[in-house]
């Protein structure tokens, strides 16, 4: 007798989990056109010119700087340099941060349709792509935006594991972990998430096991990376302060929206998929939406505010794959309750039509929110109106001086503008120093070459005139000469930055 053997699934995953093509390509379109919306129509800032700077180096170049100044983006500077070889220019520069949010809408989707079925896997991905601060960091020249996808592809292989048990799940997991975590290393809290996610979903010995070697794994991934930067990161996070309760009212402004009632309504919708009764039908298995989306929205915000209060670490942006919690948890709220209405009998068109009008509001009420993200405004500067302005005003072998924090940053960013122009105060090129903006010239030879410039472009970040304490000696120097040789014959106020030209006396 001939016998065949049948392989039944650990964990039986229900016809209802099934995920239409449209559930996943109606968000990723509709986020991807937010994304490419006015796309460069803003110049750089300050932080996307450090991209920049680094990005157009050649590799050994790019290596030198990560190993002296910029480890823990040197994997995502790597990727912009392939980029930027292509073509060179402010949309370029975005389009992977436009690719990773597209993706990380179509893996909401795909993570809400696996858990509580089709319908509320379209919602979330489409209550995510609308929220505006997505579209701000869609369109940055920085890596959060491919840190969020890596999170969210990380909670959907976590779904599928503890779905169906098998092991090709959780080596996705781990490797996907570790390339994010190389992306940038506070994206491992989404694992402590994770955990949460098993402990509450009360998971086997065998799913631990394989979380806790996935961790390891990308740990380990990770720990040269973070060998290298720690003596970089006190210069880099000197700026930051420990939280208090406005970073949690600012990260909850954030996520909801800017719009006070938006952002009501998107924490009851939130509220309601935790306390109304589940769907079994739809909302069952290993792992529910509420432990995953819950989990995920408040303990890599938590942890890393807790961690801040001793050493200051936190800003929201490094938790920003928190958000699609958020969405998740809206979502499947408004699945709950219009499912409590159609229990009385109501037609069977009102989830899609409730889900409608709910992205219909959340996308139309905070329209002028979304026009301000695309501006120059919406950031601390904007580097191509200050070089624009150099470009028409000064005249070939001006010098140019960048004050206190400007840190020629306009002049990496836009160098075309600068160009005939004389950098006085450059000791050693960005590249050559292994920096990301240069290094300057000591005192004694800085007087001196400012001394013998008879018109002097300076570029500084404060609008005010008063005369400000430097800590710097060579900042100190620059304002000294200029006070005492030169005068001021005019000054332009731009958004993050004034440019004043200084003609000698």
């Amino acid at each position: 007798m001939v016998t065949t053997q049948v392989k039944i699934p650990l964990r039986p995953v229900s016809l209802a989990r099934r995920t239409p093509v449209a559930a996943l390509l109606v968000p990723a379109v509709t986020m991807a056109l937010l994304g490419l919306w006015d796309l460069g129509r803003r110049g750089q800032w300050g932080d996307e010119a450090a991209t920049w700077s680094a990005a157009r180096r050649t590799p050994g170049q790019l290596w030198d700087l990560v190993w002296h100044i910029d480890a823990a983006h040197g994997l995502y500077y790597l990727l912009i340099h392939g980029v930027l070889r292509i073509h060179a220019d402010d949309v370029a520069l975005r389009l992977p941060s436009v690719a990773g949010m597209t993706l990380a809408a179509a893996l909401i989707s795909a993570i809400g349709a696996r858990l509580a079925g089709a319908r509320v896997g379209l919602v979330a991905g489409m209550l995510f792509a609308v929220v505006p601060i997505v579209s701000l960091y869609a369109q940055e020249g920085r890596s959060y935006a491919l840190v969020l996808a890596g999170a969210m592809a990380c909670t959907y292989f976590l779904v599928r594991a503890c779905e169906t048990g098998e092991g090709r799940w959780w080596r996705r997991y781990a490797l996907v972990a570790a390339v994010t975590a190389v992306l940038h290393a506070f994206s491992l809290l989404v694992l402590a998430a994770h955990a949460v996610t098993l402990l509450v979903g009360r998971a086997g010995a065998r799913e631990w096991r394989c979380w806790g070697l996935s961790t390891g794994f990308a740990l380990a991934a990770v720990a040269p990376v973070a060998w290298v930067a720690r003596g970089q990161a006190d210069e880099a996070l000197s700026w930051m302060t420990a939280p208090g309760w406005d970073a949690v009212t600012g990260l909850v402004r954030s996520f909801a929206g800017p719009s006070g009632w938006i952002a009501c309504a998107m924490l009851l919708l939130a509220a309601a998929a935790l306390i109304t009764p589940r769907r079994p039908a739809l909302d069952s298995g290993p792992v529910s939406l509420a432990t995953v989306a819950l989990p995920l929205l408040a303990v890599p915000p938590a942890l890393l505010i807790a961690v801040s209060q001793v050493h200051p670490l936190y800003d929201q942006r490094y938790v920003l794959y928190a958000l699609p919690g958020l969405s998740l948890l809206a979502a499947s709220g408004i699945d709950r309750l219009t499912g409590l209405v159609l229990a009385r009998g109501a037609m069977p068109l009102a989830m899609p039509l409730a889900a409608a009008l709910v992205v219909s509001l959340v996308l139309g009420g905070q329209l002028g929110a979304q026009r301000h993200v695309r501006s120059g405004e919406s950031r601390l500067d904007d580097l191509r109106p200050i070089a624009e302005m150099v470009r028409a005003e000064a005249k070939p072998g001006d010098a140019v001086v960048f004050l206190a924090g400007t840190r020629r940053k306009a002049a990496i960013a836009y160098p075309k503008d600068f160009k005939g122009l004389r950098d006085v105060a450059l000791d050693r090129s960005p590249a050559a120093s292994g920096t990301l903006f240069g290094t300057e010239l000591p005192p004694d030879r800085l007087k001196e070459a400012l001394s013998k410039a008879q018109r002097i472009w300076l570029l500084d970040r404060e609008d005010s005139d008063q005369r400000r304490v430097f800590s710097d000696p060579r900042e100190r120097v620059k304002q000294e000469v200029l006070s005492d040789e030169f005068h001021r014959e005019g000054v332009e106020r731009l958004h993050g930055g004034s440019v004043h030209l200084y003609v000698h006396n």
